[in-house]
């Protein structure tokens, strides 16, 4: 595979999705959780922000999201067995 630097300009094109770094340091998540669900949680919660965009909440002002287990299998390139095991 041959390296291909990136241009000046296009340093700042890309988008990327936040992980909590507590996912990585406080016990109760970091011996808990595999690296496959800790990514899982970041998509979890740009659905989130994306829900809060669109305005997706129940009457009780809580935010709901859609996020299928198969679309999840597709980003994560995971099996379903995997994918139970992330959620």
């Amino acid at each position: 595979m041959e390296f291909i630097p990136y241009k000046a300009n296009e340093c700042f094109e890309h988008l990327y999705y936040q992980i909590p770094m507590e996912l990585f340091f406080n016990k109760n998540y970091k011996y808990k959780l595999n690296s496959d669900s800790k990514i899982l949680y970041c998509f979890l919660l740009n659905r989130v922000l994306l829900s809060k965009k669109n305005n997706w909440f129940d009457e009780k002002g809580n935010v709901f999201l859609i996020f299928t287990r198969k679309e999840v299998q597709e980003l994560l390139n995971l099996s379903d067995k995997t994918t139970t095991k992330a959620f």
